[in-house]
């Protein structure tokens, strides 16, 4: 009999492309990932992989021997989810995958609204984890998590976008900052005028590499827009409390805010429709899209954003 990790191994390294991503994902080094590869060859009697420049690439031989694999594994992976969809909710665990790149706040809002659909005796239970686009991808492939709420569309073939929000984007400022004559302005340029006083304008910032700091910086350059970034974080949630405390201006997303509009914490400035659209994403794994539980996750999503994309007249002083 041959060894079960062996087989998965070089499962997930077929399936991954190469040794790097698959050591990566099994999260053991490539050396000892290399090693095992190599004992299931020897264990075989055939070669599985060939060197083509610096990728590993499947033999014929190998190709064939992945073919059987696969359908061992995906063939675990319906049985699995066969069984899973007939347990009931309360037994289910649901795990939501979210970008580093998102506010939690707003993710939270969703998972809030998906468990008030079911009872306290039969709500499944949630797990929430963080991370990379790119990380969510790979996770979502290899059905680690159930659901991801990410700030890019799935390109993948095995994943499917199940839901695309379009998000106004407005330029935000503590409501401390009491201005008369930014009432009168929608134009963006005139309204930061005022609100600089005159001086330097001060601005908060995402992280440089975020989707939202890339929109930011080509508005910008667009509108010949400059000023002192004087706070940069890559967690959205202290962007927002900066803004609240007058620390600096900054352009943010409806969905990332709309308790701090409605507590009048943040004044929201600029064009009702947003200075530009800011798109974010839920996704599943395409064999997981029928699951009455990702429907109902889906439908959530869509109950969160729409009312407030709709409501264009909130608190434009």
């Amino acid at each position: 009999m041959y060894n079960y990790n062996h087989l998965y191994y070089f499962y997930i390294t077929a399936k991954s492309g190469g040794v790097t991503s698959a050591a990566k994902h099994l999260r053991i080094s490539q050396p000892s990932l290399s090693s095992q590869l190599k004992v299931l060859e020897e264990a075989l009697d055939i070669k599985l992989f060939h060197k083509v420049g610096r990728v590993n690439k499947l033999t014929n031989e190998g190709s064939v021997v992945f073919g059987f694999f696969r359908q061992m594994f995906e063939l675990s992976e319906e049985m699995h989810e066969l069984v899973s969809k007939n347990i009931p909710h309360a037994s289910r665990r649901i795990y939501i995958g979210v970008s580093t790149e998102i506010a939690n706040s707003f993710v939270a809002e969703i998972v809030s609204t998906f468990l008030k659909k079911y009872s306290g005796a039969l709500r499944p239970k949630v797990m929430m984890v963080a991370g990379s686009h790119e990380r969510l991808v790979e996770q979502l492939r290899f059905r680690e998590i159930d659901a991801a709420v990410t700030q890019l569309a799935m390109t993948n073939t095995e994943l499917e976008n199940l839901q695309k929000a379009e998000i106004p984007v407005n330029l935000v400022c503590t409501l401390k900052r009491k201005s008369p004559k930014i009432k009168k302005y929608s134009d963006i340029t005139t309204a930061i005028e005022i609100l600089s006083e005159g001086k330097e304008p001060q601005w908060v910032m995402p992280s440089p590499g975020f989707k939202l700091r890339a929109e930011i910086d080509q508005f910008f350059e667009s509108n010949s827009m400059k000023g002192r970034v004087v706070f940069e974080s890559d967690v959205m949630e202290s962007i927002i409390r900066s803004v609240v405390d007058g620390i600096g201006m900054a352009f943010m997303p409806l969905v990332y805010i709309p308790k701090e509009i409605k507590g009048k914490t943040l004044r929201r400035l600029g064009p009702k429709k947003g200075c530009w659209k800011h798109r974010l994403w839920l996704a599943c794994h395409a064999q997981n899209k029928n699951d009455h539980l990702i429907k109902s996750l889906s439908l959530s999503f869509n109950e969160v954003c729409k009312p407030l994309i709709a409501r264009r007249d909130l608190d434009y002083s």
